[in-house]
């Protein structure tokens, strides 16, 4: 786990919410800000600046770390949304040494107002589908939203079918949202396939360095046919490549300690 600067006193509440939400899915992906500057569009001091609450981070920053470290993208949405509308901060020291005349004073006023006004301004996002069409009605349900972050776990029977096969089946399979740390198993057998309430899926395939909930569904069900992959943190690392790759042993498999198709179908089988 990081050790974090303490958080400027003047920042907005707001802003330290989504800041201290933004550290907690960074820490959980266990990604350096090197690793994560690598994989976004945003360099490590930019991230540094967002993570220790110098600027506040843009949209697009919060969904690219929201897609690249598995975090929940419809909460940090709405405390983005919260955290946009708050104060941009302090004001800056006066470093004024010597008096200036009325139209200089003036000019200085205008360029700090400028500078106010643009110093955290998100950078304008290329055109992504829904969300911006929905910011409206996000904003509108921004407190519910940000308050439903904070809960533990939530659970939903809205997963999306993968083929015409399993549609009613995984229908009604309850998915759990993000949350750091751990997850529990909920196991659910619904027309012959065991499920544990992190993902539906039959084909994704997952391997060491993937850190998602639905690595959370693999521990789940490597642990229930008896191989403890040593916690269930929805990161996969090598305990639970060993555990995979007992498991696809004991099912005659290539004991690649990759989870793919084969292993799924094996995997969603309710017996022994």
């Amino acid at each position: 786990m990081s050790r974090w600067k303490a958080l400027p006193e003047a920042l907005d509440p707001q802003v330290r919410r989504l800041v201290v939400q933004l550290r907690q899915v960074k820490d959980h992906s266990g990604l350096s800000l090197a690793a994560l500057a690598s994989r976004t569009s945003y360099s490590r001091s930019s991230w540094e600046r967002y993570l220790n609450g110098k600027a506040t981070p843009p949209l697009h920053a919060v969904e690219m770390m929201a897609q690249v470290c598995g975090g929940d993208l419809i909460g940090l949405t709405a405390l983005w949304e919260v955290a946009a509308s708050a104060p941009a901060g302090p004001p800056a020291p006066q470093t004024q040494t010597q008096p200036q005349s009325a139209s200089a004073s003036a000019s200085a006023s205008a360029s700090a107002s400028a500078s106010e006004e643009t110093a955290f301004v998100p950078r304008p996002l290329r055109p992504r589908g829904g969300l911006r069409g929905r910011r409206p009605m996000v904003a509108a349900v921004v407190v519910v939203a940000a308050g439903a972050l904070s809960a533990a776990w939530s659970w939903t029977s809205s997963a999306q079918p993968e083929s015409r096969e399993t549609k009613a089946a995984i229908t009604h399979v309850p998915i759990s949202s993000y949350s750091a740390k751990t997850f529990p198993c909920h196991f659910t057998v619904l027309d012959g396939r065991l499920y544990a309430g992190h993902s539906t899926t039959l084909t994704d395939q997952y391997g060491v360095g993937a850190t998602v909930e639905a690595v959370a569904e693999v521990q789940c069900l490597v642990r229930r046919h008896g191989f403890d992959p040593k916690g269930i943190d929805g990161s996969f690392g090598p305990n639970t490549r060993a555990a995979v790759q007992g498991f696809q042993r004991s099912r005659g498999l290539d004991a690649d300690g990759i989870v793919g198709p084969m292993t799924w179908r094996e995997l969603r089988k309710p017996g022994g």
